[in-house]
């Protein structure tokens, strides 16, 4: 039997400990489509890689990490800071598998593609975060984005930062 980590106190999950429960959820997304529990695991898969994009999140000093929408932004901003990890293609793969736990819509096999897309990500994100944040130009389409996950409602377009408008860094 694999030894679980203890989950963190509620409210002290740390960058490592969202990495930690993102490895877990994944395990979890593949026992419970395993033995039949569809809504269980492509429910698990989405918070699998929510959980490592808060990680992201948390170790950027972005703000208010838990909505959707928050999610959704990170992936976007990391999509287009590390073109070279398929960001977005995981994010609409897991987002769907959170729409099947409420509308029933897969089969096994299209929740299983979830569960790889996003398997196959997780380690990416999670070396990504070894390194510091890239550095990054505000966009036209990035502006509104950037203000939310920093708060800094005084960015432009065409500011930049080295350390991809971290709050911490």
């Amino acid at each position: 039997m694999t030894t679980v980590p203890a989950l963190p106190e509620p409210g002290s999950a740390t960058v490592e400990d969202r990495v930690q429960i993102g490895r877990r959820l994944i395990q979890q997304a593949r026992d419970e489509l395993e033995r039949g529990e569809r809504f269980q695991a492509t429910e698990k898969v989405w918070d699998a890689l929510a959980q490592m994009l808060k990680a992201h999140g948390q170790q950027r000093g972005w703000m208010n990490l838990g909505s959707h929408r928050t999610v959704s932004h990170i992936a976007q901003h990391l999509d287009a800071e590390y073109p070279e990890i398929p960001v977005s293609m995981a994010y609409v793969a897991a987002d769907n598998g959170h729409r099947n736990f409420y509308d029933n819509e897969m089969s096994p096999p299209e929740i299983e593609d979830i569960i790889t897309v996003v398997a196959g990500v997780l380690p990416e994100l999670e070396s990504a975060l070894s390194e510091p944040p890239r550095s990054f130009t505000i966009r036209d389409g990035d502006l509104w984005r950037v203000r939310t996950l920093t708060g800094k409602q005084y960015l432009q377009v065409g500011d930049s930062s080295p350390t991809g408008f971290s709050n911490t860094h």
